[in-house]
């Protein structure tokens, strides 16, 4: 449904390079970008984004839809995240007559605090059905796993451990393919110390505190831009808008709107430092944001919250400057280190790039989800 949302679009056209036959049933798809994929099937239900209704109305869809679909492919696996698993409890009596193994993929836990109590229950929900009738669980990282596990009484053997991948169009940008100076032109950003975040904008995500510490350097680092990437709510938006204001920081704030998944990597190609600013709190401690990767295989130096979710990716690698927390002022201290050392991030960004290849390529993702899957 969202163009910028790549990482499980990512998986299936890789696997169906490597010869296996997938289906992706998603609403109101994008088709272009993988007509080239002859082992990748896409299946666009109409539907258009309204939140909160659109996810019931696609579950609904594929209540009575997908049995029939099944019938008519006879797949292997299916693979179904949190949103439509409450509507897919005729899985125990199709599989019986198909002979399909089902499994719910977590990347995420619920972070949505306006609607926290609805989509917690429904999160329980969704977890108690795939306990109850699916054949397994694949989660983003083994300390989600460990805590899943522990609150939902799974046996850890019957859950696997599947990270995030990465783009090829990031592990090829790094490597000079991007325009990075005419992109910078077109973005009045020549001669600019450019520290970039890029996906949703949440307020609790610690941008406040980012734009605050832009405004504590602006006089002494003018030069200094935060280039903020990605889409956010209008209401998120007003507030990020008077921020910028309330903290005069005008000529060192941009908010640019999102784009299409595949034009990121030029975004990221011309900046100078990655920003995580995700705070280490219970919603955020056990995932994996995938900014942090793209960063990393993009050669970046990343400045991130010392939490589990960033240690378990960078480690305790140079190409990370951690914060102890989003106090602005720790905020400033990493920035302002990261512009004195700007002749070092690049050989700095070259090991993050070194563990994305090692761990995150897509062959290595998708190898361990084939090897989960034959064993359950």
């Amino acid at each position: 449904m969202h163009l910028s949302g790549s990482e499980r679009i990512e998986r299936l056209s890789y696997l169906s390079r490597e010869g296996v036959e997938t289906f992706l049933l998603t609403g109101d798809f994008q088709k272009r970008h993988y007509q080239k994929d002859k082992n990748l099937h896409l299946v666009s239900i109409p539907l258009k984004y309204i939140p909160m209704v659109s996810p019931m109305l696609y579950g609904l869809s594929l209540f009575f839809f997908l049995p029939f679909y099944i019938l008519k492919i006879r797949p292997d696996f299916i693979i179904s995240d949190i949103s439509p698993t409450p509507f897919l409890i005729w899985k125990p009596f199709l599989s019986k007559l198909v002979g399909f193994r089902m499994v719910l993929d977590i990347r995420s836990t619920p972070v949505s605090r306006h609607r926290s109590r609805f989509t917690q229950i429904y999160f329980n929900l969704a977890i108690w059905i795939a306990k109850t009738m699916f054949d397994g669980m694949t989660i983003v990282t083994p300390m989600m796993k460990a805590e899943i596990c522990r609150i939902f009484a799974l046996r850890s053997d019957w859950v696997g451990v599947l990270p995030n991948g990465i783009s090829d169009d990031f592990l090829k940008c790094h490597k000079k393919e991007c325009d990075v100076r005419r992109l910078r032109e077109k973005l009045g950003l020549s001669n600019k110390f450019v520290i970039i975040y890029h996906g949703s904008f949440r307020l609790a995500g610690g941008l406040l505190e980012s734009m605050e510490a832009v405004g504590l350097i602006k006089d002494d680092h003018p030069d200094v831009v935060l280039f903020l990437l990605g889409a956010a709510s209008p209401q998120v938006l007003s507030i990020l808008r008077r921020a910028i204001e309330t903290n005069g920081v005008q000529n060192n704030v941009i908010l640019h709107g999102p784009v299409d998944f595949h034009s990121v990597p030029d975004y990221i190609s011309m900046s100078d430092v990655g920003l995580v600013p995700l705070p280490n709190i219970p919603i955020w401690r056990y995932q994996q944001p995938l900014k942090l990767l793209e960063y990393m295989a993009m050669g970046k130096t990343i400045i991130a919250v010392d939490s589990p979710a960033h240690r378990y990716v960078a480690g305790e690698n140079s190409n990370v400057v951690y914060v102890r927390n989003l106090n602005p002022n720790e905020l400033v201290n990493a920035m302002i280190y990261t512009y004195e050392n700007r002749d070092k991030l690049e050989d700095w960004g070259k090991v993050g790039q070194q563990v994305v290849t090692e761990k995150y390529v897509w062959k290595k993702v998708n190898e361990d989800l084939i090897d989960y899957l034959m064993g359950i």
